[in-house]
């Protein structure tokens, strides 16, 4: 017996703890439970596929018993790119993906209807050479692949893209680059998996062979991303003291800091008077060397005196500025607008005019101008 003959329920057994472990963990991902849930969600999602595998396996693939995570496939690309929504705190219609994901997969469950006529996955396989419903499950498979490579990759730019509000120490920026470096090696593994099983899965030994690999490869994937992505704050990303580690909360909570309006004062007066909204790539850094205070401190004072995380106090500024631009008699276009105003991107710049208007630019100014 080698590894890759137990590595199917090796596998489910690690992605299970794994996921227990994520769903215990007290920090390492912010304040927001979502983040840990939807995680924990793909972990034991790849726990599951590996325990289905273990099971075909077991019964020689003879049974249509098994294959369940067939049929959750698709949803990992969609799970990935919710999860890297949510850890770089970006705003997402949830409703909307929901609605969509439902019938993405009423669809793909009705194309696999005609395999209740079969009794055994030999038999399915076998109907390739027909082109029976064996060369139409792999067409299928090759689509939802491509799907799942396309949320992957979008998912990929978005943490790219995604601005930092903390300038990261060298463990930090290690395990960041780890995460990228993850993501691009999932984005391989998922268009590897989808070409080998168009390929080499027109016989049960070439499909058993391909069960044990992949499970192999995803354990190795996911400890390893669960473990860098736990050790990367995801305060660099909301600048909140709130999604501080817990550790590092109780370092601060009996501080010198016990009154931080003072502090809070000190930070309006240089944000204000410097305008230190203006710029793109501010960073808590950046006004904790200003005012000679720790990263920390900034973060508490303002969390604690505007109820506003460091990237939605800074964004105040830059919208009452860009609301003051786009009433001019001939205003800049929106993109010009937003890059005047602060941000890199007209993405970015609509989510926090809407997050603190309630409305898009465009009817910001439908509004004053029907007013006038």
């Amino acid at each position: 017996m080698n590894l890759l003959d137990v590595s199917p329920i090796l596998s489910s057994i690690l992605g299970l703890l794994l996921g227990i472990f994520i769903l215990s963990r007290k920090s390492g991902l912010g304040n927001d439970k979502k983040i840990r849930l939807v995680l924990s969600v793909l972990v034991f999602l790849y726990a599951y596929t590996s325990f289905d595998y273990y099971l075909s396996l077991k019964l020689d693939i003879n049974s249509l018993y098994s294959g369940g995570s067939y049929l959750l496939y698709h949803i990992i690309g969609p799970l990935f790119y919710y999860f890297i929504l949510l850890f770089t705190k970006t705003a997402v219609n949830l409703k909307k993906w929901i609605f969509l994901l439902i019938g993405y997969t009423l669809i793909r469950w009705a194309l696999f209807l005609p395999i209740l006529e079969y009794d055994t996955v030999n038999e399915i396989i076998a109907s390739a050479d027909n082109y029976g419903i064996w060369f139409w499950i792999e067409l299928e498979y090759l689509v939802v692949t491509i799907i799942n490579i396309f949320l992957l990759v979008l998912g990929y730019i978005k943490l790219e893209r995604a601005p930092l509000f903390l300038v990261l120490d060298r463990l930090q920026q290690l395990n960041y680059q780890w995460i990228k470096i993850l993501i691009l090696l999932f984005i391989v593994l998922q268009f590897a998996s989808g070409f080998n099983t168009v390929l080499n899965t027109d016989s049960l030994a070439s499909l058993e062979f391909y069960m044990k690999t992949e499970t192999l490869l995803l354990s190795i994937f996911f400890f390893i991303f669960a473990y860098s992505i736990m050790h990367l704050p995801v305060f660099a990303f909301t600048g909140s003291f709130d999604d501080l580690p817990q550790a590092t909360k109780k370092k601060y909570a009996k501080s010198s800091l016990s009154d931080s309006f003072d502090l809070f004062k000190k930070i309006e007066e240089s944000v204000r008077e410097e305008q230190l909204y203006l710029d793109f790539d501010i960073k808590l850094n950046t006004l904790a060397d200003k005012l000679n205070n720790s990263v920390h401190h900034i973060s508490q004072a303002i969390n604690e005196n505007t109820q506003m995380s460091f990237p939605d106090y800074i964004n105040q500024y830059r919208i009452e500025v860009a609301k003051t631009k786009l009433l001019e008699p001939t205003p800049d276009t929106i993109y010009s607008i937003s890059l005047d105003v602060g941000f890199n991107s007209k993405a970015a710049f609509y989510t926090a005019f809407k997050k603190s208007a309630q409305m898009t630019p465009t009817e910001f100014k439908k509004l004053h101008n029907a007013e006038d």
